[in-house]
């Protein structure tokens, strides 16, 4: 039967990109199962709430990670207020699928509002270890994978490694990601999963 999937990321408070948001959802939400937010909706040295507010309740079951860019604790609240799921560090069956999430941006010259190190990443992914029930995982985080839809520049790899190797060990049907503005759009496969960046762009897509 497959699982259609709205997947956006990047939003930083873009009121036309949030806009184009709502005009995909409003004429497609019936074929849609499922949103994903890949992080960052909040625009540099802006309000999370407010940025979230801005998207509103979408109509469909949206599940969302933090990015770089929000506190998890903000966005927990917006989800409360929203009506979406926070996916962080936990996961949830939707359709037969497993959806698991782990946001937050690697450690960067920026210092961004929630960095985190590979150990961090880590031991946020070690409470989604074995859970792929039927070859239908699909990872949700912020942070590509290390080496895979990564690259500000050509040749300049910027993903994480930890996450890397839980797409490795896992084998998540897809992951999908956002973070490097310049890989949006892009996808990818590591070692048999289905990379997709859609930092800056509102997707459809579906799973077998």
């Amino acid at each position: 039967m497959g699982i259609r999937i709205l997947a956006f990321s990047d939003i930083h408070g873009d009121r036309a990109l949030v806009a184009r948001l709502k005009d995909t959802v409003s004429i497609s939400r019936a074929s849609i199962d499922v949103a994903v937010c890949c992080g960052d909706i909040t625009p540099v040295h802006g309000s999370t709430i407010e940025a979230a507010r801005m998207i509103g309740d979408l109509g469909v079951r949206t599940l969302v990670v933090p990015g770089n860019f929000e506190m998890p604790n903000d966005l927990r609240i917006a989800c409360k207020e929203l009506n979406w799921t926070d996916l962080h560090g936990k996961y949830i069956e939707v359709k037969g699928y497993v959806f698991a999430g782990c946001g937050g941006g690697n450690i960067s010259p920026f210092s961004t509002p929630y960095e985190l190190g590979e150990d961090q990443f880590n031991e946020l992914l070690s409470k989604l270890k074995g859970i792929n029930r039927n070859g239908r995982l699909v990872l949700l985080t912020h942070c590509p994978p290390y080496g895979v839809v990564d690259e500000p520049k050509q040749g300049m790899h910027v993903g994480s490694n930890a996450i890397a190797s839980y797409v490795i060990q896992e084998k998540p049907l897809a992951q999908f990601c956002g973070h490097i503005h310049e890989q949006g759009g892009k996808e990818g496969v590591l070692e048999g999963s289905r990379i997709i960046n859609v930092a800056r762009n509102i997707r459809i897509v579906e799973l077998p």
